[in-house]
């Protein structure tokens, strides 16, 4: 009998081990499950010209919130959350003193991951577009170019901020944004970087740059057919 007990207690023992070194597993494994709809939601809205409706958005900041429940330290959650809370905020659905709460998280996040590429843009994005910091919105993105200069994402955000505030931009400002979109033709960037030139109206300006810079080089003619066709 005692052996049994003995046996038993062993095997229960066992199984308490295995299931404290699985809980961290199991915890991302959940954390995930709810994190990657969020994700897809957001990549979704990025590609329509559109906003998100409030079910959608409801339904995005329900999945990271239980996302978060599992790994509240997790960055990239972190920095999903803070992209819906902006999202939610282009939509009217969210107020400026809540949406200003956004800093601190990616203030927390940059401390995590001090050379997070990704997290230095979407911080630089946020200052630029919600907080209307042109300055320090531009010292954000010259550190995610520092960490990762041609990231998509990164190069993204660059060309986002820019185009949007081009008017207010710098002439060295601008000269580094024209050697980046020159930089970018002729590349996997190449076609983002076309459809952000032609949202913003800025082909006029981008094309007298690129014929100087490209002309003489093979790439040209695809550029000029793609966005310079009258250059």
């Amino acid at each position: 009998m005692n052996r049994l007990l003995l046996r038993r207690g062993l095997i229960l023992s066992g199984l308490c081990m295995l299931l404290a070194l699985m809980w961290p597993v199991i915890k991302s494994g959940v954390a995930s499950f709810y994190y990657f709809p969020a994700a897809y939601a957001v990549e979704q809205w990025q590609q329509s010209s559109g906003k998100p409706e409030a079910a959608q958005l409801q339904s995005a900041q329900e999945q990271i919130s239980a996302a978060l429940h599992w790994q509240p330290q997790n960055p990239h959650y972190q920095l999903m959350a803070a992209k819906i809370a902006e999202w939610a905020w282009f939509s009217g659905q969210l107020s400026t003193e809540i949406i200003s709460r956004n800093e601190q998280i990616y203030q927390h996040a940059i401390a995590q991951r001090p050379s997070w590429a990704v997290a230095y843009a979407d911080y630089g994005y946020f200052l630029a577009t919600v907080q209307l910091r042109l300055a320090d919105a531009w010292g954000q993105l010259q550190l995610a170019e520092q960490h990762g200069a041609y990231l998509p994402e990164v190069h993204e955000k660059i060309l986002l901020v820019a185009f949007s505030n081009w008017h207010a931009l710098s002439v060295a400002q601008k000269a580094a944004v024209f050697a980046r979109v020159a930089a970018a033709m002729g590349g996997p960037l190449q076609n983002n970087t076309v459809r952000l030139i032609k949202q913003y109206q800025l082909e006029r300006q981008q094309c007298i740059y690129l014929r100087k810079k490209l002309a003489a080089q093979s790439i040209w003619t695809d550029v000029q057919r793609q966005l310079c066709p009258a250059n």
